[in-house]
């Protein structure tokens, strides 16, 4: 069970995911289903020939439920037995021509570093509009502004000075001498 959600290949992630939605869905499907019954109820013919009212938790409304619930569970079986086809078959396919997983997984951390945080990479255009808004307040210029190591943090030069600025919250805050230590070394 550990590694049934482990990314062998994408297609086979996905119908995997789809079939504990259709699982999920039947849950929700089936409490729904069950609470209408119950408010509902059901009528039933006393032995004197007459029909009276049933309310609260039938025999009828309780099959309904476990009807429900058995039958979109075993439809998310057969989806996550289908996901794990498709993954046996990619290991298949990875035994075979090894060259084929070498270069899957080449790819693959290329992919991951591309989405790393780049300290360097573009600044926000929020975030500009953010720090400079805050600076023209305090009447100061702003020379630069680049990204740290956390993505709301950010190293801004103004008026011959660089201060550390938290942006996210409600307000801008420079932050202390004390919180600036992490990103100065």
């Amino acid at each position: 069970m550990n590694n049934l959600f482990m990314k062998q290949s994408f297609i086979g992630y996905i119908i995997k995911i789809a079939g504990v939605v259709v699982m999920g869905w039947g849950l929700i499907q089936g409490i729904i289903s069950l609470f209408m019954m119950v408010q509902v109820g059901g009528q039933f013919m006393s032995e004197w020939g007459e029909m009276q009212h049933a309310g609260g938790l039938t025999g009828t409304a309780l099959f309904a439920f476990l009807g429900i619930i058995a039958t979109h569970f075993l439809c998310g079986l057969l989806i996550i037995g289908f996901g794990e086809v498709i993954d046996t078959l990619q290991k298949i396919y990875f035994h075979m021509d090894p060259e084929a997983k070498r270069q899957w997984e080449e790819e693959r951390e290329e992919k991951e570093k591309e989405d790393a945080v780049d300290p360097r990479g573009d600044v926000p255009f929020w975030v500009e509009q953010e720090v400079k808004g805050y600076y023209v307040k305090m009447q100061s210029n702003v020379q630069s502004i680049e990204k740290t190591s956390d993505p709301y943090v950010f190293k801004i030069a103004v008026d011959e000075r660089v201060d550390y600025m938290e942006v996210g919250n409600f307000e801008p805050r420079i932050l202390s001498d004390e919180e600036t230590a992490k990103f100065t070394e």
